[in-house]
């Protein structure tokens, strides 16, 4: 059995947390993206790595959502995240 992938935010991009929402700067493209409070929650637990699962149960717990909404929302987030270039590569990404 395999181990899900670890999911990591790029820490090589400059980034602040402004009244609890997260703005990063992403130099090479010289864009600036305001996340908006799920995403936030979600860069946030990216710092040391999460998986899929982990993030859905971290956004259960902390939010009245049920665990599909949750997992729909994550994999919104992840997408947006990877379409914009904030998410590290890992091994065999582009």
């Amino acid at each position: 059995m395999t181990e899900p992938a670890l999911l990591r935010r790029d820490d090589g991009l400059p980034y602040q947390t402004i009244e609890g929402q997260v703005l990063v700067v992403v130099p090479k493209a010289r864009e600036v993206h305001l996340l908006n409070e799920t995403a936030s929650r979600v860069w946030e637990l990216l710092g040391p790595g999460a998986t899929v699962g982990g993030l859905v149960d971290a956004l259960c717990g902390e939010y009245d959502v049920a665990p599909g909404e949750a997992r729909a929302a994550v994999e919104a987030v992840l997408d947006e995240m990877r379409r914009k270039g904030l998410m590290a590569r890992g091994r065999g990404e582009p």
